[in-house]
C-alpha cells in the first residue's frame, strides 16, 4: 500500500518538502494543500517586481500543473486546512471554491504553513490603499493600485528589511517616500553603526526617515482610501501605505492539534524536523530553528533556512534519516547602492548569551584602490575573548559585501577562531580583490583587540 504524505502550505517550504518526499520515496502519494491561488513563488523578489526590475513571470517557480508534471506532487490551491486530528491521522480541508469541507487521511503530515504579516490593529488598516508585502496577491494588488490610481506619496510603516527594499522600489518608481519607524534607527537587530549608515543611505536617496513614530491610526476618505497616517507626533499625508512590521508564525492549526510551540509561537521540532506529535513534521517560517552560535531556539524566518529544513522534513516523512542542525543566521538586504549584511549574532545578543564580547571595525578597499570601480567595504566583527571564536559580523559595501559575508558565515558555522581566519589563503587579483582582503584585515585588527 502506498504511503500517503500530506503537506499543508504551498509557498516555499511546502513544495520543497513535497518534492523531496517524492524523490526519497517515488512510490509515495504526496498531496499539497494551499489556501491561496498560487504556489511556489518568491516573496523575496516582490520588491523588485514592484520596482519594475523583474516581471511577473519570474516570480512563480511552479504552477500546480508543472509541479505535478515535473515533481510528481499533487498540489491543490484554494484548499484551506482547518483542523489536524492526530488521533485519526486525518486533516479537515475546506475547498474555498465550492465551500465544502472533507477529511483527508495521512500516514505522514508536513506542516509548512509559513508566517503572516504583523499588523497594527488600528482603525483604517483595512483601507484599500494599505498593503502588506507577504504574498503574490499582495504584489498584484499593489501594482494594480499604482497603475490605476497613480499615487505620488508613499508612507512605509516599519523599518525592517522589507521596509528598506520597498523604500528603494517606490523611489525607483518615482514616488515620494516617507518611512515611519518606532525606533531611533532602522533595521533593529543590526549593529548601531550599521543602522546609522543605513539611515544615511535612505536620506541620501530622498527617503524621509521619521524616528520614534508610533502609528496610531489612519484617516480614511469616502472612497475607503487612507489620506493621512496618524502618529504619536502628528499626521502624514499618504496616497499609498505599506505595512512592514515583520511577520509572526502561522501555527494556529498546529497548536490546536497539540503541537508544541516556542515563545515566538513557532513550532518546535527536533533535528529531523519532527514535532512532538507522532507522524507530524514541520518546516519553514511556521517553525523556530536552532541558532548554532548561542544554541538558542529562535524565530528566524528566512528562505534559506526554510528550504533546508523542508528538504529534511520531506526526506524523513518519506522514510529517510536526514538531520538539520540549525543556522547561524545570514541576512542580506539591498539598500539603494549598498549591500547590507549580517551574519551570526549581534554584539548585544552575544553579551546576553554570556560571551565576553570583543568588537572591531575596519574600512578597506574591495579591490586594489587604483583599479577602476574600486570602493570601500566596512566590516564590524564580533568575537568571544575567551575562545577567540568569531560570533558575528556586519558588512556594508557597494560591491562584494555579501560574498565576503558568506565567507565569514562559514567561519562562524564551523566555530573558527580569529587566529585560524588570519591564516586563510585567499585569492588576489587587482580587478577583484586586494593583496590583503578586507576580511583578513578585519581578522588581524580583531586579533589585536583579543590580545591581553
Amino acid at each position: 500500500m502506498k504511503k500517503r504524505i500530506l503537506v499543508i502550505g504551498g509557498l516555499a517550504a511546502g513544495p520543497s518538502a513535497a518534492s523531496k518526499a517524492v524523490r526519497t520515496n517515488p512510490n509515495a502519494e504526496v498531496t499539497l494543500f494551499e489556501q491561496g491561488e498560487h504556489i511556489s513563488y518568491g516573496i523575496c523578489e516582490i520588491p523588485y517586481y514592484i520596482s519594475g526590475e523583474v516581471d511577473e513571470r519570474g516570480l512563480i517557480a511552479y504552477t500546480p500543473e508543472r509541479l505535478k508534471e515535473r515533481k510528481g506532487v499533487d498540489a491543490r490551491v484554494l484548499h484551506k486546512v482547518e483542523e489536524i486530528i492526530p488521533s485519526k491521522r486525518k486533516i479537515v480541508v475546506h475547498d474555498i471554491r465550492n465551500g465544502m469541507s472533507r477529511e483527508e487521511q495521512y500516514d505522514r503530515l508536513i506542516v509548512a504553513t509559513g508566517s503572516r504579516p504583523r499588523l497594527l490593529g488600528v482603525d483604517g488598516e483595512n483601507a484599500r490603499n494599505v498593503f502588506t508585502v507577504k504574498s503574490l496577491e499582495n504584489a498584484f494588488n499593489i501594482m494594480r493600485y499604482m497603475e490605476t490610481e497613480k499615487p505620488k506619496r508613499a508612507v512605509i510603516v516599519g523599518g525592517g528589511y522589507i521596509g528598506m527594499e520597498m523604500a528603494d522600489a517606490l523611489r525607483h518608481r518615482g514616488l515620494e517616500v516617507m518611512l515611519l519607524h518606532r525606533h531611533s534607527l532602522p533595521m533593529v537587530g543590526l549593529e548601531r553603526e550599521t543602522r546609522e549608515r543605513v539611515r544615511e543611505e535612505l536620506e541620501k536617496n530622498s527617503v524621509h526617515f521619521v524616528a520614534h513614530a508610533r502609528t496610531q491610526g489612519f484617516a480614511v476618505d469616502k472612497q475607503q482610501r487612507v489620506t493621512h497616517v496618524m502618529t504619536s507626533d502628528g499626521s502624514y499625508e499618504a496616497d499609498i501605505v505599506i505595512l512592514s512590521l515583520g511577520v509572526v508564525p502561522r501555527s494556529d492549526v498546529a497548536q490546536a492539534a497539540g503541537i508544541r510551540v516556542g515563545s515566538s509561537g513557532g513550532i518546535l521540532t527536533d533535528q529531523r524536523q519532527q514535532t512532538n506529535v507522532d507522524n507530524i513534521y514541520a518546516a519553514g517560517d511556521c517553525c523556530e530553528v536552532r541558532n548554532l552560535v548561542n544554541n538558542k531556539s529562535m524565530f528566524i524566518p528566512l528562505a534559506t533556512s526554510a528550504s533546508k529544513a523542508a528538504w529534511v522534513a520531506g526526506e524523513n516523512a518519506a522514510g529517510g534519516k536526514a538531520t538539520f542542525k540549525g543556522v547561524i543566521r545570514a541576512i542580506a538586504v539591498k539598500v539603494f547602492d549598498l549591500e547590507v549584511v549580517q551574519v551570526g549574532i549581534s554584539s548585544e545578543e552575544a553579551s546576553n548569551s554570556g560571551f565576553d564580547v570583543v568588537t572591531e571595525t575596519i574600512t578597506a578597499w574591495d579591490k586594489v584602490s587604483i583599479m577602476q570601480g574600486s570602493t570601500k567595504v566596512w566590516i564590524k566583527t564580533i568575537a568571544d575573548r575567551k575562545t577567540g571564536r568569531l560570533l558575528g559580523a556586519n558588512l556594508i559595501g557597494a560591491h562584494g559585501a555579501v560574498l565576503r559575508a558568506n565567507t565569514l558565515a562559514v567561519a562562524i558555522q564551523h566555530r573558527l577562531t580569529i587566529d585560524q581566519m588570519q591564516q586563510w589563503d585567499l585569492a588576489y587579483s587587482p580587478p577583484f580583490t586586494p593583496l590583503w582582503d578586507p576580511i583578513l584585515i578585519a581578522a588581524n585588527a580583531t586579533r589585536k583587540k583579543l590580545s591581553p
